[in-house]
């Protein structure tokens, strides 16, 4: 009897060990190198004509390729949904399906996904949103993304400078409804109202260049008087209407981040203050860092709790930390701008080892 139940319990134990070996969702698949093999999936709104879009997938892709660094095999599937939530949804749904290790989300909507994040995690696979906020709290997702009301505050605040109280400025945002914008507007009226400006115009251009010179152009014909042209990004845009209308430059317009707003304001300067304008960074390789934080998490790394900007969403802001005006700008700028090529964005993103330093136990 003693030796059966011996065996018994041995048997017992052996199919433990089998069970747990044999937990394939927690596998790790090695390639020829002894390299981690993941899989990420990039769902994105749009692509096509963005060159914000089209920065963001490349930094994706660049920072998945330097993570071989850190023994991890990355590859990118990219998933777009042209603005479409219902289809957007179908594509998130397919790459749960199919077992991506990772999900770096920048969605259309900023809420409605709860069903498809609960399935991710059921099925271990790691979420991030990059790049938008989702407002959903205690739904268990990291968010990362850029400070967008700064990106308005301070461009409002360097126009409450040079324009003084009474200035009058027009208002061109990107897209509304879109969190981003909400955040950046937010900071746009909070340095309007402090600093005193007046909104005498205002206008979209839903992140698209042609839009952009076109309500520049409508405004300037309208025969509306300003002061100052405060635009969300494509900045270089609105300022086609002021040379195609033959219409003397405002005291200040801003802001934008590409090689040719930066070019430009340098060349219109060189001999002399002609337009006081903002540079500042919105930087597509948020999306880049996303993945960075995600690949921190799949090492089995645990956030700090101290660091999140909003607790109850799991919110990092990511400060931008690129900026110049025509009395700040230094030759590190000049030769930044002059390396860039015109459509291209000012671009960065942090490293594994960086997020994991400054964010992880």
């Amino acid at each position: 009897m003693k030796k059966i139940l011996v065996l018994a319990i041995a048997i017992v134990l052996f199919m433990f060990v089998l069970v747990a070996c044999d937990d394939s969702s927690n596998d790790v698949q090695l390639d020829g190198g002894g390299n981690r093999i993941v899989r990420v999936a990039s769902h994105n709104a749009v692509i096509e004509g963005n060159p914000y879009r089209i920065r963001y997938e490349a930094d994706l892709r660049e920072a998945a390729a330097a993570a071989l660094d850190n023994n991890l095999n990355v590859s990118v599937f990219t998933a777009v949904s042209d603005w479409d939530a219902t289809l957007e949804a179908t594509q998130v749904r397919n790459s749960i399906n199919e077992g991506y290790d990772i999900l770096v989300v920048n969605p259309v909507t900023t809420s409605g996904m709860d069903p498809l994040i609960i399935s991710a995690q059921e099925a271990d696979i790691i979420w991030v949103f990059a790049d938008c906020q989702y407002v959903t709290p205690d739904i268990g997702v990291l968010k990362v993304i850029t400070d967008q009301y700064y990106l308005g505050y301070r461009t409002g605040q360097e126009a409450g400078r040079v324009l003084g109280p009474g200035g009058r400025v027009v208002m061109i945002e990107a897209m509304p409804a879109v969190q981003a914008n909400i955040d950046r507007q937010r900071g746009f009226y909070d340095a309007i109202n402090e600093f005193g400006l007046e909104v005498v115009a205002t206008g979209n251009h839903d992140w698209a260049p042609g839009p952009s010179q076109t309500v520049m152009t409508e405004i300037i014909n309208s025969g509306v008087e300003f002061d100052g042209v405060l635009v969300s990004q494509l900045a270089e845009n609105a300022l086609a209407a002021f040379d195609a209308t033959g219409t003397p430059y405002p005291q200040f317009m801003g802001f934008n981040d590409t090689g040719g707003w930066m070019q430009r304001m340098i060349e219109l300067n060189q001999d002399g203050l002609v337009m006081n304008y903002m540079v500042l960074s919105n930087p597509p390789g948020v999306g880049a860092s996303a993945l960075n934080f995600a690949l921190n998490m799949l090492l089995g790394k645990e956030m700090r709790s101290d660091m999140y900007d909003d607790p109850a969403t799991r919110t990092i802001l990511l400060p931008s930390k690129f900026e110049f005006t025509h009395e700040t700008i230094t030759q590190e700028h000049i030769d930044q701008a002059m390396s860039m090529a015109p459509g291209d964005a000012i671009t960065y993103w942090y490293t594994i080892d960086e997020i994991g330093a400054r964010y992880f136990n």
